[in-house]
């Protein structure tokens, strides 16, 4: 194939600002079409992009032929839609959460392994050279055995979790729509706040540098007046039993400096990634260094990269940065998170399956 044929399910706010324009400008996509359940969304966005067909259910997409699909709708809704798609043979990119319970999670990596097909999920920070690069270094054992991982995620999602997104659209722009509503703030839908709108996207980057996976966790969250978690903080022990933290709050402001980064320990060196500084730099036992050129801000969140990888697993020419495994591992620590918040109790993630 010299391009991949491709539909988009969701014509909501992130698909309409990133993932269809990405697509419209990438020779090696064909972008066939869009669906959503709210027809005025999906030709608003056709329209606006000039996006040759629309459809009412993803059922449709997918009944129309097509070789991948990027799935953006609102969270409740992944599980059916990439497994509908993979149960028709398309290949998925799913934004993240993958799902909302790691049973759903696992149950589509294993449909993605019985069909031969490829499982990706949003998580566009480790589309940068510098998680290609710490990756390689925990990895490798640079840095030794991981003895510990420590993480902090600072975000301004506030409005969204209460409701109120228009808040943000000086900030984002919103070129064709704002988010709805309910989308983050909804219980029923979001499932959580925080938590799975974005401690996801740090332990996505955790789980996919060090190959990992978290065997327990220990979480406190606090809603304040909101429906779901505004705050959350995770202790976590990972099955080579390195300890782990995670602090995240949605509760930043727009003019405000944003901590995203990470610090990985090892028995022979350390390594600092700074996701919101675009700083990465290593430090060994034997008094040598690692430093890397920092990230222009461009390039430290390539939101046009991800849809555009889909394609290129889909023609076999690239790495999917993103595997539908890690993506699982995110959800069963989210999902033992929640349960050992509800409770007060540390969960092991084994129990969920």
């Amino acid at each position: 194939m010299a391009t991949a044929r491709i539909g988009v399910i969701g014509a909501g706010w992130w698909a309409t600002q990133h993932h269809i324009p990405s697509l419209k400008t990438y020779a090696k996509a064909d972008l066939v079409g869009v669906a959503d359940v709210k027809p005025d969304k999906a030709k608003t966005a056709a329209d606006y992009y000039d996006i040759p067909n629309i459809y009412a259910s993803h059922q449709e997409l997918l009944a129309a032929g097509v070789d991948g699909v990027v799935i953006a709708v609102q969270h409740a809704y992944h599980y059916a839609a990439a497994r509908d798609a993979l149960d028709a043979g398309v290949h998925v990119f799913v934004e993240k959460p993958m799902t909302l319970t790691a049973r759903d999670a696992w149950d589509l990596v294993a449909r993605a392994e019985r069909n031969g097909l490829h499982l990706m999920v949003g998580y566009t920070f480790q589309f940068t050279s510098h998680a290609q690069a710490a990756r390689e270094i925990v990895q490798s054992g640079k840095i030794g055995e991981l003895q510990m991982v420590s993480g902090i995620f600072t975000s301004w999602v506030e409005s969204y979790l209460r409701g109120n997104p228009q808040d943000y659209a000086e900030a984002f722009g919103y070129p064709v729509t704002g988010p709805s509503p309910d989308t983050y703030s909804d219980p029923k839908i979001a499932g959580g706040g925080q938590g799975h709108v974005q401690v996801t996207h740090p332990m996505g980057m955790v789980l996919w540098v060090t190959g990992r996976r978290v065997v327990e966790v220990f979480a406190y969250m606090e809603n304040y007046d909101l429906a779901v978690d505004l705050v959350n903080a995770y202790s976590f022990r990972l099955d080579n039993g390195a300890a782990g933290t995670m602090a995240s709050t949605g509760a930043m402001r727009p003019h405000q400096r944003l901590d995203q980064g990470f610090v990985f320990t090892g028995s022979k060196g350390v390594l600092r990634q700074d996701i919101a500084g675009g700083r990465l730099e290593a430090q060994y036992n034997d008094g040598t260094a690692a430093a890397f050129a920092d990230l222009s801000e461009e390039e430290r969140y390539p939101a046009h990269l991800p849809a555009r990888s889909l394609v290129d697993v889909i023609l076999g020419e690239g790495e999917n940065r993103a595997p539908g495994e890690v993506g699982a591992r995110v959800v069963e620590f989210l999902d033992a998170g929640y349960r050992s918040a509800a409770t007060g109790q540390a969960v092991r993630v084994d129990s969920l399956r």
